[in-house]
């Protein structure tokens, strides 16, 4: 790709922080629990590894899946389906972002409040997610070019 999505580089970049972000809080019991870590998971030394783990590989796929999309790596399986479902799962888990906005301006009945902690993951998913789905948006056409075939190599031969 010979332009370059920045907001897919910065979706991907941002992806790449949160998949760090996961190891270093899984690490630590304590800053687990306090960024809503369940107290079963966190009483669980083992499973809180294999859950962090796993969540770090998933958003270090999510990042990779932004730089194909940008044209920083080579072009990933299903891309533009993969950029669309990741901004769609980013946008999901930040919508409490909206709801409490709404609540602000008084549109909705107060709910259950969300500690700052929670308030923001759910603001940095938001705008993760709204990064994909811009960068999806402005990069269509791109995003479903097939990826050029390998050229053959070159032999040359001495004699």
């Amino acid at each position: 790709m010979k332009n370059k999505n920045i907001l897919l580089l910065l979706a991907g970049i941002f992806s790449f922080g949160v998949a760090i972000f996961q190891l270093v809080i899984v690490l630590v019991p304590d800053w687990s629990a306090y960024f809503g870590a369940g107290e079963a998971l966190v009483s669980n030394p083992l499973l809180l590894l294999a859950a962090g783990i796993g969540m770090t590989i998933v958003f270090a796929i999510c990042g990779f899946y932004g730089l194909s999309g940008a044209g920083v790596i080579r072009r990933l399986p299903l891309l533009r389906l993969g950029i669309f479902v990741i901004g769609a799962v980013y946008i999901y888990r930040g919508l409490p972002v909206v709801f409490q906005l709404l609540e602000k301006l008084k549109v909705l009945p107060p709910g259950p409040s969300v500690n700052l902690p929670g308030q923001i993951v759910f603001v940095a998913s938001f705008i993760i997610g709204l990064f994909y789905w811009a960068g999806f948006v402005i990069g269509w056409k791109q995003l479903g070019l097939k990826a050029a075939p390998a050229r053959p190599e070159v032999r040359t031969t001495n004699g």
